[in-house]
């Protein structure tokens, strides 16, 4: 409990730190020190304030190296003072609180210094409690002061760079991720809760809730034993799960739950117009947090739940068990993979029908593509049944974690690429869920005998085959589902050089609605026509993806050369190209000329041309450590902007008619 109210204090002071960076390099000298401290180290928790500090150094709100050195400098300080306490006081500690009211946690510091000697003081750093008594223990053991000081000095090192060093990525991750596309990161955060809600649940249910309503079961049987009423002697029957009769009854009460949760939420698509509205709503947000980069990746994991992979992996179950003559097993699968498969069409005839959906504004039909949630649930929870029985208790609930995170992220992209409204992937989840449990509840008790071979055989089939083979086969397909098209607006070649170009914004346009550097050029050229001549003049045509481009910012590097561009867009769209050039006797420094789709179209007789914008910005190296560099956005000078400007008015032939040097250049196409 103490821990707990630690932890909440301390995430509590993460946020004063970015406000006071003064107070950062005391305050992370003083919980590494604390932690490694003897009996202090029990209660307090450093890695909370170490990673919030390296997120915020990340980010850009606080120096490295004072905090990495002081960092250093607090987890050795503390060993050390632990060392000198095992050293002057040694078997007297013994009967220090807390260790005289607890002394297996001295006992269990023993059996670890005696299995890994001087190693110990190494290995300890990374387990939090442990470290605040194995140096002691080793002091108290004659471990010498020079060995002691030179595992200690290098595990401090390890220890502290394994705290920092992720956060700071995980910092330079976000500040990137929030310059180049801000609804990313809401995006982002929003999946991650999804993700560790429905993680959290799963322990809650395997670690908590099971073992108090075993707790429970066993109490209940100690009741009940000595009564002789036949009703009692039954129920302590089903109780000490005689023949699986406790597994069944707690299967069958299951199924009961998510039946009954799966007739509520259809009771409320049918009865309350407030839930169809509601969908539209969490569907709008959805569609305004859109990014394309994730949408390719949304896209690919939505195909996961396509009949073209889940199809295979039901008749391979279904021919597994079959070849081994458990009809039964193979019926179950069959039928359960059917339901689930019919469910949806069902479901979506259900709802057009009714009024209330009308009466709300619902779309008449959704975009359903190949597959749906209820289908994935059932299919992946079914496998997840076989696995966990095949793979043994210490890794079973390895496998209903892994396929609770897939199915709810394959909920997540069906709500994110609109192929279902929320409450269509609720309803599904809540229907798989019932026929698996309905399943689990049938094939209990039956003597159920997994393949193991043929069940892997099969898993690494349906991953390393099935899977790669569909989304190579079926992605351009999917794509053209799901990726909304960008608007297009019609505008007259006469209206567009007569003045309505003034109307396109004047800077590139952020997502949360600033601007960003200046648009320099607006023509109807093909692109190519536009490109080519930069190309000839000594620009250099960038061809990393956004990916590539996001990675390539958050990673450290050596040379600028080659290296990816700064990730931004345009109200949500990538470049449709990049050129970099070096900026003149600055080798650390480079100019970005980025080429943008803006929606419209100019149209005249001859026919109908995109209109490309251009704008320039700087990118610089900033020295780290050792050599290496980060990727920073510069800004330029309205002189440098007014240099590119002009280059590109020379290049590509504008007319002396373009706006002044503080206007883009028009280029009509010729």
């Amino acid at each position: 409990m103490l821990r707990r109210v630690m932890v909440s204090l301390f995430d509590s002071l993460v946020g004063l730190l970015a406000a006071h960076p003064s107070l950062t390099i005391g305050v992370c000298f003083l919980v590494a020190f604390g932690e490694a401290l003897l009996i202090v180290g029990l209660f307090v928790p450093s890695t909370t304030v170490l990673v919030g500090a390296g997120t915020l150094i990340g980010v850009g709100e606080l120096p490295f190296w004072p905090i990495f050195l002081a960092t250093i400098l607090g987890c050795i300080a503390g060993d050390s003072v632990s060392y000198w306490f095992g050293w002057r006081y040694g078997e007297r500690i013994r009967g220090l609180w807390p260790f005289s009211k607890y002394p297996q946690v001295l006992i269990q510091g023993e059996s670890f210094f005696d299995r890994y000697g001087g190693m110990s003081i190494f290995i300890v750093r990374f387990i939090p409690g442990a470290k605040a008594v194995v140096p002691a223990i080793a002091a108290m053991a004659g471990m010498r002061p020079l060995r002691f000081t030179v595992i200690n000095v290098l595990s401090g090192v390890a220890w502290s760079g394994a705290h920092l060093l992720p956060a700071v990525a995980l910092g330079r991750g976000i500040r990137v991720a929030h310059l180049a596309d801000p609804r990313l990161m809401v995006l982002v955060a929003l999946i991650a809760l999804v993700l560790v809600l429905a993680w959290f649940a799963t322990r809650l249910v395997y670690f908590i809730l099971l073992p108090r309503l075993d707790r429970a079961r066993r109490a209940m049987i100690a009741r009940l034993v000595p009564l002789p009423a036949p009703w009692a002697q039954g129920a302590v029957r089903v109780l000490e799960n005689r023949d699986g009769l406790f597994v069944s009854f707690v299967l069958a009460l299951l199924a009961l739950l998510a039946l009954r949760l799966f007739s509520y939420v259809i009771a409320l698509l049918l009865l309350a117009p407030g839930l169809l509205r509601s969908d539209a709503a969490i569907s709008a947000l959805a569609q305004s947090l859109r990014d394309e980069t994730v949408t390719h990746w949304m896209t690919a994991i939505t195909m996961l739940a396509d009949a073209q992979l889940l199809a295979p992996i039901v008749l391979g179950l279904v021919g597994l068990f079959a070849v081994r003559r458990q009809w039964a097993v193979a019926a179950t699968v069959f039928a359960a993979a059917f339901a689930a498969a019919a469910f949806e069409p069902m479901l979506s005839a259900l709802l057009a029908q009714t009024p209330t959906a009308q009466a709300a504004g619902a779309p008449a039909a959704h975009l359903h593509a190949t597959g749906n949630i209820a289908h994935a649930t059932v299919v992946y929870g079914l496998l997840s049944l076989f696995l966990a029985r095949a793979a043994g208790g210490r890794y079973r609930i390895a496998v209903y974690l892994a396929t609770v995170l897939l199915i709810a992220l394959i909920g997540v992209s069906r709500i994110y690429l609109m192929a279902h409204s929320p409450s269509d992937v609720l309803a599904g989840l809540t229907f798989g869920t019932t026929i698996v449990f309905i399943a689990a509840f049938l094939l209990h008790g039956r003597g159920l005998a997994v393949p193991r071979r043929g069940l892997a055989a099969l898993v690494l089939l349906a991953a390393l085959v099935v899977a790669p083979a569909h989304l190579t086969l079926g992605y351009a397909r999917a794509q053209k589902l799901y990726i909304v098209p960008i608007p297009v607006v019609e505008l007259a070649r006469a209206d567009w050089l007569g003045g309505a170009w003034s109307r396109e914004p004047p800077a590139r346009i952020l997502l949360d609605g600033d601007y960003g550097e200046p648009m320099i050029l607006q023509s109807d050229r093909p692109l190519q026509a536009l490109v080519t001549p930069f190309l000839a003049a000594g620009w250099r045509l960038s061809e990393a993806s956004q990916l590539d481009s996001l990675l390539g910012a958050i990673l450290p590097t050596k040379t600028l050369s080659g290296h990816s561009p700064w990730p931004l867009t345009h109200v949500g769209r990538i470049p449709l190209a990049t050129l970099l050039k070096p900026l003149p006797g600055t080798p650390a420094r480079r100019l970005a000329l980025r080429f943008w789709n803006s929606g419209v179209v100019v149209t005249d007789g001859a026919g109908r041309h995109p209109l490309i914008l251009a704008s320039v910005a700087g990118e610089e190296l900033e020295p780290v450590t050792l050599g290496w560099s980060l990727l920073e956005p510069l800004g330029l000078s309205a002189a440098e902007t007014a240099a590119v400007r002009a280059e590109a008015a020379g290049l590509l032939g504008a007319p002396e008619r373009s706006p002044t040097v503080l206007g883009p250049l028009i280029l009509p196409a010729r």
